[in-house]
Formats: structure tokens, sequence, C-alpha cells
């Protein structure tokens, strides 16, 4: 038997991992310890998200549904507050999806086209989707959803499958971290044979072709857009709002801009919070991951904000706790992307972009704004802490 080295599989894999540094440390790049260093640890996350959406979680027979996204596998400017999950679809067969909905702020199920690896963010669609408020749910609480692409006489929930249908994406947005529970689902193919066969060659020839892609064209194209907006002049952030059929989270604007601040300085954001049934800002570093989520606030969510009595909320982006409540830690990084959503909003509220000295944030608050104290701080921390830990059911 030959050695997984001499294996022309794994010697592609490893000629792709010889070049993703290429892919990520652009010209752009800024050129110091923290870029270096947290680069190379987003390469390996970035490689382990990979393996699991690719080959462990590619299983269009016996699915489950992945971690798409975690605290320690960031990517894609995910959203600090969410709970990704993933699975792939064959598009000629049903599926089932029982199990427990939890009570998320927002919970939604998508039936999509494309992949994640080949970054071709534009061409990508949602086939079909359900929320919150769509599913039926039985008298203990659960659900049962099946997807395929005519729909059964007795599917109380169904979503539509189809012949460019390639993956299962679940999203749970999650306001208040402490109270509102993660779902629970299996995802089961009808009639699929069981036992489950062994792993036959034609399968992983295809799975570590996917995920060749994913560190190749994925790569890329995931590195550009951080570095590209990440790298672009700061200012006023406007959100929009998708097409219908487009993979992000239906109903919600998505903003998108970048930061500057020098360790002297802070960042004030103003905002008039539409009424929505969730919105927040958070940042993302220059790879176009979130910040430490667990130990870090780096995002503020409704249910964690503070709004001033003018109805504005204020938030400050700097890297010394300034004591304010809606402080967004950026962990070191000078320049990075502020990510703004509102999920349903009545209105689009645009988000003021301004820049003083830090020592200069009482004259341009108020003394009063900033009267978090260290020990209240950790509190929080704390708190958010165990509560992605809850979230993760580790």
């Amino acid at each position: 038997m030959s050695e997984p080295q001499h294996d022309p599989l794994w010697s592609e894999l490893l000629s792709q991992l010889d070049a993703l540094p290429a892919l990520v440390f652009g010209d752009s790049t800024p050129d110091d310890e923290l870029h270096r260093d947290e680069g190379l640890r987003y390469l390996l996350r970035y490689l382990s998200a990979g393996i699991a959406m690719c080959v462990e979680f590619d299983d269009v027979d016996h699915p489950e549904l992945g971690s798409l996204i975690e605290n320690r596998r960031s990517w894609g400017m995910d959203n600090p507050d969410t709970k990704y999950g993933f699975c792939r679809l064959a598009p000629d067969a049903a599926y089932r999806v029982t199990g427990d909905p939890g009570s998320a702020t927002q919970l939604e199920l998508q039936v999509n086209t494309g992949h994640f690896a080949d970054g071709r963010f534009g061409e990508w669609r949602a086939l079909s989707r359900l929320e919150t408020d769509e599913l039926v749910l039985g008298a203990d609480g659960s659900v049962d959803i099946v997807i395929s692409e005519t729909r059964p006489a007795d599917a109380e929930n169904w979503m539509a499958s189809g012949p460019e249908a390639s993956y299962l994406h679940v999203r749970e947005y999650f306001g208040d971290w402490r109270t509102e529970r993660p779902a629970l689902f299996a995802v089961e193919r009808i009639e699929a044979a069981l036992p489950a066969a062994s792993l036959v060659r034609s399968d992983l020839e295809r799975r570590m072709e996917l995920l060749g892609l994913w560190l190749t064209a994925g790569a890329k194209s995931w590195a550009q857009m951080g570095a590209g907006l990440a790298g672009a002049p700061p200012g006023e952030i406007v959100p929009f709002t998708p097409p219908q059929d487009a993979t992000g989270l239906g109903g919600q604007a998505y903003g998108m801009g970048a930061y500057r601040c020098a360790a002297d300085e802070a960042v004030i954001l103003e905002v008039a919070p539409p009424e929505a049934r969730y919105w927040s800002l958070s940042l993302a570093t220059w790879f176009w991951e979130s910040a430490d989520i667990a130990n870090r606030q780096c995002s503020v969510n409704h249910t964690q904000a503070t709004v001033d009595p003018d109805g504005i909320a204020r938030f400050v982006i700097s890297h010394r706790d300034p004591g304010h409540p809606n402080w967004l830690d950026p962990a070191g990084y000078e320049r990075g992307t502020v990510a703004v959503r509102y999920l349903y909003p009545e209105v689009i509220s645009p988000v003021a972009y301004r820049t003083c000295a830090f020592d200069d944030l009482a004259a341009q608050l108020g003394a009063a704004a900033l009267a978090v104290a260290p020990d209240e701080r950790r509190a929080t921390l704390l708190s958010r802490r165990r509560d992605l830990v809850a979230r993760y059911r580790r």
C-alpha cells in the first residue's frame, strides 16, 4: 500500500496549501507581527473550515448539519450573534429536517445553489427559505420539515429543492445571548440506504476537488473582499437590502465600511436605530473574520446596546477601554471592517463616522457616557464567554 504522501490527491493538497499564503498576504496586507501571526492562524482556521464543509459535511446520502463558522473558525465577515449550520444536498433527493427549533430571535433555513468554495458570490441564489414566523410546530414544540422538488400532501413545513440545489444553510440570530436557546436539528435523506456505504475513491476525489477549490478560488475571493473593504477610505455607512433570492438572511439590510483607528485615536459611530426585529454593529479584522468574540466586545446588538436619550446609539472603536457601554474592541487591528445589520427594519438608517483623539472622548461624548468601570466590563466579558460556550453546547 502506498504511503499517503505519494497519493496524487495528497500531493495536490500540499501544493494548494503551499500557495495559500500568497492569496492572503497580499501587497496591501500590513506587514507587522499582528497580521503575520493572526494571518497564519486565520489560514489554519480557514483550512479547518474547508475540511469541515468540503469533506466531512459533504455527505448527501447521510447528511449531518455541521457547524459552518464558530468563534475559533471565523471567516467571511461572520456575525458574532449567529450560529451557522451547513450540509450538502443532492438535487434529486428528498430530505427531512426534524428537531427543536430553539428560541433564537431569528431562525432561517435556506436551500441554496452554488457553494462557498467557488467564491462566485453574485451567482448564488436561495431556492427556498423558511423562517421563524413561518414554521408550523408540533404539540411538543418540535418541527418536521421536508425538502423536495414537489410538496408532499402531508408536509406542514416544506422547502422547495430543484436541479440546482446544492446545500442547506441554517442561520440562528441570537439577541439575548443568555436566555435564547440554540436549535438542535437532525437531517435525513428520505429512503437513504442503511447501513451507509464505505467511502469510495470517486467520492473522495470529488470532495478533495471541492476542498481544492476552497483553498484557491474561494480563498482568493474572500481575501480580496476583506482587504478591499478594510483598505477602502472610512466614512458614513449606508446599509442596503440584497435581492430577495440572494443567499443572505431574508429581510436583512447589510452595511459594510472601513475603519481606521490608531493607538491614540477613537472612532465614534452614531446611528438612530431603526425599529427592527434585530440590529447590530460589529467589527471584522483585515482578514474579514470576527475578532475574538468570546473574550472581546467586538460586537453589540439591539439587546446589548445603550441608546442615548436623544434616540441616538453611539459606539466607540478604540484600543483602550473607554468606559463606554457600546465599546467596539478592534483587537489590536488599526484597520478593519465595520458591519451593520438590520433585520426587517422600518427604515434603513445610515451610520455616521468620525474620528477624535482618545483623550478627547469625554469632551466629545460627555464624561457621564464613559462610566463603565473595569469590574463591570470584566463581568460583561465573562458573561459573553459563558453564553457563547452554551450556544455551541461545549
